[in-house]
């Protein structure tokens, strides 16, 4: 189904919205913008880490936005007419700046104030990793009734739902990889469209799970307050067994020839460095990353403690202690509320990083079509390599072009290429403050240096700092405090040799944070500016529980 929003941002009157969505030459910005809107880049980033491409933006934006609004129709927050793409941007629940992903912030208060056991300042901290001095919460009861009825029979039949949803995508993707490479243009713009339409079905279930878990995760991190146990959180949160697990089993797996090559691509090969854009490389089509990091991994036996399955058995006992300590501050009454209320969170973490999982599915046949597509584009003419099939747009695309499109590719190319160059805020209100990338620290922080973040995974370590801007090319050994700017699926394979993790942006729920959990690696993400300041060789001291690391030397 062809997007109807770029066609009607190109012939909409200036006058009569505020924002400025895209213009034909360049589709992936956001060029004006409601002074008083407040967007950051905290999580949807994360999903979509860089820059967006024109295809890659055209085939996300609609789908997402609609998926959002399907998540809390169903939920019972929304109505039946907000069901549509709104035409202005402050009305979206997320766009692109420079071609960068950002969600409004305005927005989801929205959604926050109608939703019951949840607020503003709960869904920036849980989804966002930091809440604003100036966020108010402001809860009305309007829909409440409404949400009583739909909420609870939606989330009680997500679980299995999702669950098939996963299985399917899993099955579709193994059958359309091996037919693409004989597909004419029509058939790969069928499949391009199915991928797109796949997408938006796993991202309505996706948000509902990540909308649901930040709640409960909120809703623990209350009762772990009011029982004053500090760091008690981040250990009820370990140990759910995500995606991730199996990813980082198999790696080791395939590094004891326990598991084929071909077999550890087709579960696992829609990961890689660049699986958050339509356009990025992932295991798939260029296994090195993978192959580079083996040696590392047969260095660990089965009876080592980081032992990917021991490791997560060690975590499934550590959240299990965690319970046990929290149902003991309960009384007979409330002790059953209390387990179901972890088991649920439990639940719902694991789904979160199963639909993670479930969207890059869809990316990755999208991605082998858009590549078969572009080869086809360029024996006819119209672009002049088969990568330029990323800066034209879906409609462009699903239009057949006979064009030739050489100059619009060369045009839009230079423009991402540019953009490369550039970094958003964390956060920011009206026009976006764009800003040269900064260079990375020649010289690290002095020592005594503490830098504070959230406590996100528990444990102490003292490591050498390695700062990874591209996790294909990473060289991290055995033992280094792992520090960038925020990670993806695409990055469990540094986490089975770091000692720690640091991250700039993320909250609690962001996926570092949960995949260091998982694998018992400590964490502290939302430094904000780390990865700037720390430098390749200093000495740290990360403390998972506290939140801060100390640069020793």
């Amino acid at each position: 189904m062809a997007s109807t929003i770029a066609a009607d941002a190109d012939h909409a009157d200036p006058a009569a919205t505020i924002g400025d969505l895209r213009t034909a030459a360049d589709p992936v910005n956001t060029v004006r913008c409601d002074p008083a809107v407040a967007w950051t880049t905290g999580n949807v980033a994360e999903a979509f880490p860089g820059v967006f491409t024109a295809l890659g933006f055209t085939f996300t934006h609609e789908p997402m936005e609609l998926a959002f609004r399907t998540m809390f129709h169903r939920l019972g927050v929304f109505t039946e007419a907000e069901l549509t793409v709104p035409q202005r941007v402050e009305d979206q629940f997320w766009t692109a700046f420079e071609g960068r992903a950002a969600a409004n912030l305005d927005q989801f208060h929205r959604v926050a104030s109608l939703t019951p056991g949840t607020s503003a300042s709960a869904v920036e901290k849980q989804l966002f990793g930091y809440v604003r001095d100036t966020t108010r919460d402001a809860n009305s009861p309007r829909r409440y009734p409404l949400l009583t009825v739909k909420a609870p029979r939606t989330i009680a039949t997500l679980p299995k739902r999702h669950d098939a949803l996963f299985a399917r995508l899993r099955g579709w993707r193994r059958q359309q990889l091996p037919k693409i490479e004989r597909m004419d243009e029509r058939s790969c713009l069928d499949l391009l469209d199915d991928a797109r339409g796949r997408f938006r079905t796993i991202m309505i279930e996706h948000l509902v799970v990540a909308f649901v878990s930040s709640g409960l995760a909120d809703r623990l991190a209350a009762m772990v307050e009011v029982a004053d146990l500090p760091g008690l959180e981040a250990r009820l949160l370990s140990g759910v067994g995500t995606d991730e697990n199996e990813v980082a089993h198999d790696l080791w797996a395939l590094a004891h020839s326990q598991l084929e090559l071909d077999e550890f691509l087709e579960r696992h090969g829609y990961h890689g460095p660049g699986e958050g854009q339509l356009h990025g490389a992932c295991w798939r089509e260029d296994p090195a990353p993978v192959l580079a990091r083996l040696d590392g991994y047969r260095r660990i036996a089965a009876d080592d403690p980081r032992a990917p399955r021991r490791r997560s058995a060690e975590q499934a006992r550590v959240r299990a202690a965690a319970t046990a300590e929290l149902t003991a501050t309960a009384g007979p009454v409330r002790r059953r509320a209390v387990l179901t209320l972890t088991d649920l969170t439990a639940r719902f973490l694991a789904l979160r990083e199963q639909g993670k999982a479930g969207y890059l599915l869809a990316y990755d046949v999208a991605r082998a079509a858009a590549r078969r597509l572009g080869d086809l584009l360029v024996a006819r003419g119209v672009l002049a390599t088969s990568a330029d099939v990323f800066h034209l747009t879906y409609d462009e695309l699903m239009a057949q072009p006979t064009a030739d499109l050489r100059a619009l590719a060369d045009e839009r190319r230079a423009l991402y290429q540019r953009r490369l160059g550039l970094r958003l805020p964390q956060g920011w209100e009206g026009a976006v403050p764009v800003s040269a990338a900064p260079r990375d620290a020649t010289e690290g922080e002095p020592p005594g240096t503490v830098f504070s973040g959230v406590p996100a995974s528990s444990g102490v370590v003292e490591g050498t700092v390695r700062v990874v801007r591209d996790p294909a090319t990473a060289e991290v050994d055995d033992g280094d405090v792992l520090v960038c700017e925020t990670t993806d699926p695409g990055w469990t394979s540094l986490f089975l040799v770091a000692s720690a993790v640091v991250t700039d942006f993320g909250g609690m729920l962001s996926h570092g944070p949960i995949v260091a959990r998982e694998l018992g690696v400590p964490c502290v993400c939302g430094t904000r500016d780390g990865s700037r300041r720390l430098h390749d060789g200093q000495r740290v001291r990360v403390d998972g529980g506290a939140g801060t690391v100390e640069v020793l030397a």
